[in-house]
């Protein structure tokens, strides 16, 4: 397990740091505190240069590790450990995250969910995992009808820092999640980003709003944006741009 006991590890309860040292035969030595940094700014993930393998020992492990994390309330671990994971570049199906997802999720605020996609956002190697993790995240908290934390997650992803800008699939799932729901509003706010982005929504996505928008009892709005969609030229989707935010601002419940 040398590649894993290369890895630095930020400080961890005393009761982990025994999990820790019994799963790679060694006591782990801790990193500074970077107690000056704010809980949004974490530093990046240290390794050294050598590159990191995980063997399926290892991966078993770490599989077998996380969900107990989980299941003892030290989320802050838990992501410490998955983070640090992915700095050996496995293949996402190879470790089991639904677990630790899901407990994420169902957390009353979002410390862990916050810290873990700001440490994926400060270790660049681990750029190509933070989309699908997202996904995994925001559907969870969909299921659970969290959607102002879903919303938090857009909004962390639309920021001008942000690695890892919505694209078609993350759009159409936050506009589903929504709409769907009865947050029409926010759903608009969600298209208009997306149009905004020179993405032009499906049938499917846009058959969404449209029934979202009759529930609402917004028969007129409904029609003129189903009309507005009918031309998605250069030209029409600045149409549909400028609409969208007149229907977002003229919004009155």
């Amino acid at each position: 397990m040398s590649s894993l006991r290369r890895l630095h590890f930020r400080r961890v309860p005393s009761k982990a740091v025994i999990i820790f040292g019994s799963l790679f035969h060694k006591p782990l030595a801790s990193t500074p505190s970077y107690s000056s940094l704010s809980s949004s700014e974490e530093p990046p993930l240290q390794s050294d240069s050598t590159k990191l393998i995980l063997a399926d020992e290892e991966l078993t492990q770490i599989n077998l590790l996380i969900p107990r994390l989980c299941d003892s309330s030290q989320l802050a671990t838990a992501v410490n450990l998955t983070t640090t994971a992915l700095l050996a570049n496995p293949p996402l199906k190879s470790l089991s995250l639904s677990v630790f997802i899901d407990s994420l999720a169902s957390q009353p605020d979002m410390t862990h969910a916050m810290s873990l996609l700001t440490r994926l956002k400060f270790t660049p190697t681990s750029y190509p995992y933070i989309r699908p993790i997202i996904i995994m995240l925001v559907t969870s908290y969909f299921n659970k009808y969290k959607y102002k934390e879903a919303l938090k997650v857009f909004n962390w992803m639309e920021r001008p820092d942000s690695p890892c800008s919505p694209d078609e699939k993350i759009y159409g799932i936050f506009i589903h999640g929504i709409c769907k729901n009865g947050l029409v509003l926010e759903g608009l706010k969600v298209l208009r980003a997306m149009v905004g982005a020179n993405m032009v929504p499906n049938c499917d996505l846009k058959e969404c709003v449209y029934r979202g928008l009759l529930k609402q009892a917004r028969i007129n709005e409904a029609k003129e944006l189903n009309d507005a969609f009918g031309c998605v030229n250069g030209e029409g989707m600045k149409k549909i741009l400028l609409l969208l935010e007149r229907l977002i601002v003229q919004w009155k419940d």
